[in-house]
């Protein structure tokens, strides 16, 4: 079986979603095709991958904007 996803030390952001896992379920329930989905919205946790960088800001970060702001 394929592993799903990346090695911890290449994800560069971490931000924690669990505030918003109400509307993270409900958006793709409303949908019929998004059903096999859903598993993945339970988690609490996003991570994002850094590709290029013009801030200079720190990584790991738990903000998708920082340095931007």
């Amino acid at each position: 079986m394929a592993e799903i996803g990346l090695l911890d030390d290449e994800i560069t952001t971490w931000v924690d979603t669990t505030a918003f896992s109400g509307q993270k379920f409900d958006a793709p329930a409303a949908h019929a095709s998004q059903g096999e989905n859903i598993f993945f919205l339970k988690m609490g946790m996003e991570t994002f991958v850094r590709v290029q960088d013009a801030t200079g800001a720190a990584v790991p970060e738990n903000d998708l904007f920082a340095g931007l702001r």
